[in-house]
């Protein structure tokens, strides 16, 4: 499949590109910076910019879009560019999509969306149903990017499955994180102590382009186990309390957000289960 990956020299970018390629895939990545990721071709674009868009989905005569390009957090840049950046380029990805005939777009948003930054889940697991609750222009355009996902499902039949991934690394950054968090457990409860291998986002990119038919909505990406050596159940109790209602009990160190949709939908399952004894180095 030709397979057209915005964003692809980012911090899920690149494994995503490797991964559609070594599964021989045709990929050609985006991105305002190319890096050389060996595999695809590379081309230089602004998705702000609604011709580069057409331009370079017609180039690479692509079949299917994974929508990573965006800037990465609030604080890159002024608040007002994060926002108007970041839906200008998702409504142009969705819009060109729909007119050049591409149906199935993987579209990166965000488990900010939630809002734990700003209050703890309602309840736990957090299945996609929770209440978003955006805290900051980041998580405010990746909301404003899942309703233009919907719009573009239901008025033009594209299937669009709107990621909320958190707490994504590179995998030569987790070990630190984990040892802050082990170091502060209670500061870990905006991101539920729970961190997502870059590899298992890129995994979820390219099993739900490959999956034969997929329904347009909202799917949990993270990793399956909290990081630090406590049960998820005793985190939730003691730095959440009652603001939390626990709807189903976490086994062990089960991550309190829950991938069940995503894995019924396309088969996503966390192969880079990182714990206090267990790390997973990129070799």
């Amino acid at each position: 499949m030709r397979v057209l990956v915005t964003g692809g020299s980012g911090r899920i970018g690149r494994f995503a590109v490797r991964d559609l390629a070594a599964a021989g895939h045709d990929v050609t990545s985006v991105d305002v910076a190319p890096t050389g990721e060996p595999g695809c071709r590379h081309l230089r674009a602004d998705l702000t910019d609604a011709g580069q868009v057409y331009q370079a989905l017609a180039a690479a005569r692509a079949e299917a879009v994974v929508h990573l390009g965006a800037w990465a957090n609030a604080g890159v840049v002024p608040h007002t560019r994060t926002y108007g950046d970041n839906v200008q380029g998702t409504y142009n990805v969705f819009q060109a999509c729909a007119d050049l005939g591409i149906r199935r777009i993987v579209s990166a948003s965000s488990a900010q969306v939630y809002g734990f930054a700003g209050a703890p889940p309602l309840f736990v697991p957090v299945e996609e149903d929770h209440p978003c609750r955006p805290v900051n222009c980041y998580a405010l355009a990746k909301a404003a990017g899942e309703q233009a996902a919907a719009y573009f499902g239901a008025n033009h039949g594209l299937e669009i499955l709107s990621f909320r991934i958190m707490g994504v690394r590179r995998p030569d950054e987790i070990a630190a994180e984990m040892a802050r968090l082990e170091a502060n457990r209670d500061s870990g409860g905006s991101l539920l102590w729970t961190r997502t291998d870059a590899r298992d986002a890129a995994l979820a990119c390219r099993l739900a382009v490959e999956v034969d038919r997929v329904e347009t909505g909202p799917y949990n990406i993270t990793g399956a186990q909290v990081v630090v050596d406590e049960d998820a159940a005793d985190l939730v109790a003691r730095c959440f309390g009652a603001a939390t209602e626990v709807r189903a009990p976490l086994s062990g160190r089960q991550s309190p957000m829950s991938c069940a949709r995503a894995e019924a939908a396309f088969g996503y399952r966390p192969r880079f289960v990182w714990t206090p004894t267990q790390h997973h180095p990129e070799t």
